[in-house]
């Protein structure tokens, strides 16, 4: 039985899905130029890239260094 809270935390769900969608996409436009400028300068892996932004003093998006990972989903989000 479902009562009138499971509305409310579905909308509230989603409402933080989109917000933090938002957001990822903002800080991938932010450092699209960045890391086009790395892989310029011949970082041509994406652990090269995760090292030049770390070396930067940028954080990753959960803190701390970069990781490849982390990287390709940024780079997705700019493609």
């Amino acid at each position: 039985m479902k009562t009138g809270i499971d509305r409310f935390a579905a909308k509230g769900r989603q409402t933080s899905i989109r917000a933090r969608q938002e957001r990822a996409k903002q800080q991938a436009t932010h450092l699209a130029p960045v890391i086009t400028e790395a892989q310029a300068g011949g970082a041509t892996t994406l652990q090269a890239i995760a090292d030049a932004l770390t070396a930067r003093g940028l954080t990753a998006p959960r803190g701390g260094r970069w990781t490849p990972t982390a990287v390709k989903r940024v780079l997705a989000r700019t493609s």
